[in-house]
């Protein structure tokens, strides 16, 4: 039935392969002229070929477990040219053959029989087969199976074990057609070695999709924090971080957006004024949690999450209460909100109000312009290209030292003190970032995540899934999708890992409200998103 196949390049993606020029969908039967086609190549297969059940004048064979298979499809032209069954209903056709299976097999949780594997005599040798085994083994990880068995046939034993399938106990069948049980492993399938694997595309809001020249950069051999040559382009970057959000003045650090933030947090404490702590999402309320642990003077502001702040109300708010400060998410991660909070900036004029922001997914993505603020947060491995290890604290006025106890790593006055490079600071993360920040103006950043953005929403329109969406006030670099059930958000992001796209979909705010988010803050191109929307169309297709 099916011949020995050659390794073959990765064009499948999504459910979707290339066979000489012409397109080949891999996908689930659910129509009943499939259905009919699924029962012509059956008796052409298992009655003509391998005489494993007896000749008809129909040319029909219905599978006697019909009713309980999940048949996946290979389709050209709307002709089936391959299909193979799924069940998970026990005892299994093997087992009718052999007996009880367990005492052969490795701990599970979970098992499924493959069955009736069949692809047309003119496409094999081709890159059929080993498509609709891929596509088996995105349904069973779909349907959290961990074991899967099959009747091998006995000449195609070769290809079997090669994909990573082990035979068990002994043949079955008889001198017409024998097989021989085996059994594979999730963690087992070696499908994917017939494949030039692709790199993976990261679609996460960190770490990002980095450039080759980016990665080079920081491959270099590392130089010391004190040489000059560091310090050169130590300088350069700072330089270049200021112009690029119009602000006088950023000190960098070793760590994370958080510790930024809490560096943030330990300015404002300074004031010893009373403020305010806006949210509209996770990151909005973690803001509010870094003011509690700062032990800062504080009223909590929260709205639902998606919505948009009353700017009016917020005044209201502050001018009644006498508030001082202001600090917010600049651009919500959560849910892809931009908080507009240049309708405060009247107010800062007026009222010597200070605006702080946590503009950690804002920077690089879209246009900021910090000259109207007191302080705000970024980091180098979202917006920015690089890699993950930095964090920058942007200000326009004068740090004053401490009369409070603050850690070293936190003061931002030994920073400037030290000019800006108090302690170890790395290298290769410092020259990576350099040479990134040249790449976002070179390639014109924030022109391409609109282009993508509109790009990837009409796409998704099209499949019936629609991304939060703040009107004007939305960074094109965060695509939020409500998932409805009974599709699950961890089903499509471990889907569309196992398709080359890395998407966020494991962190609890997302996979506590069946969210999926797409996020274009790395170094992506048209190009890269092209089998985005048909493998995620691919999950839905498997319900």
């Amino acid at each position: 039935m099916i011949e020995q196949i050659e390794s073959v390049e990765n064009v499948y993606v999504g459910g979707i392969i290339i066979l000489r020029g012409e397109t080949i969908e891999i996908r689930q039967a659910k129509e009943n002229w499939e259905f009919e086609s699924i029962y012509r190549l059956n008796y052409e297969t298992f009655a003509e070929e391998i005489p494993q059940h007896s000749k008809n004048q129909s040319r029909v064979l219905v599978d006697r477990f019909n009713g309980e298979n999940t048949y996946l499809i290979a389709l050209k032209n709307k002709n089936i040219i391959g299909m193979l069954a799924l069940r998970d209903k026990r005892p299994f056709s093997l087992e009718q053959k052999m007996g009880h299976i367990d005492g052969y097999l490795p701990r599970y949780s979970k098992i499924c029989e493959v069955r009736l594997l069949s692809v047309k005599k003119q496409f094999r040798n081709s890159k059929v087969i080993y498509s609709l085994l891929k596509k088996a083994f995105e349904y069973i990880t779909l349907k959290q199976y961990d074991i899967l068995v099959i009747s091998g046939i006995l000449n195609q034993q070769k290809l079997y074990k090669h994909i990573g399938f082990r035979p068990f106990g002994d043949i079955v069948g008889d001198e017409n057609a024998r097989f021989q049980p085996m059994y594979i492993t999730k963690n087992s399938f070696r499908l994917q070695s017939f494949f030039t694997e692709k790199e993976k595309i990261s679609l996460l809001p960190g770490p990002v999709e980095i450039s080759r020249e980016v990665r080079k950069a920081f491959s270099e051999r590392p130089l010391s924090h004190r040489s000059n040559e560091f310090k050169e382009v130590f300088y350069e970057t700072k330089r270049q971080l200021c112009s690029l959000v119009k602000a006088r003045n950023v000190e960098i650090f070793t760590g994370s957006g958080t510790m930024a933030n809490d560096v943030v947090g330990i300015e404002i404490g300074k004031l010893n004024k009373r403020g305010i702590i806006l949210s509209n999402g996770e990151f909005g309320d973690r803001l509010i949690e870094h003011g509690y642990k700062n032990n800062l003077d504080f009223i909590p502001y929260r709205i639902p999450w998606g919505q948009s702040f009353d700017w009016s109300d917020i005044r209201g708010v502050m001018e009644k209460e006498q508030l001082f400060w202001i600090y917010l998410v600049y651009s919500e991660t959560s849910t892809g909100m931009v908080n507009d909070y240049k309708n405060l900036l009247s107010a800062a004029y007026k009222n010597e109000l200070r605006i702080c922001l946590d503009a950690i997914s804002a920077v690089g993505n879209i246009q900021v312009d910090f000259s109207g603020v007191y302080l705000a947060s970024c980091v180098s491995g979202k917006g920015l290209e690089a890699f993950c290890g930095l964090g920058m604290v942007f200000y326009n006025h004068e740090i004053k030292e401490p009369d409070i106890k603050i850690p070293r790593s936190l003061d931002l006055y030994q920073y400037i003190h030290s000019q800006g490079i108090p302690y170890t600071l790395s290298w290769n993360l410092l020259f990576a970032l350099y040479t990134s920040l040249g790449n976002l103006k070179e390639r014109n950043k924030i022109k391409r995540v609109n282009e993508l953005y509109s790009y990837i929403k009409q796409q998704l329109a099209h499949i019936g899934l629609t991304p939060f969406d703040g009107g004007k006030n939305v960074n094109p670099a965060v695509l939020t999708i409500p998932i409805m059930k009974p599709y699950s958000s961890q089903e499509m992001g471990e889907y569309l890992r196992e398709n080359g796209y890395l998407v966020s979909y494991e962190s609890s705010y997302l996979s506590e409200r069946n969210w999926v988010q797409i996020c274009l803050m790395g170094d992506i191109k048209k190009e890269n998103l092209d089998g985005l929307v048909n493998a995620i169309n691919g999950v839905l297709s498997l319900k």
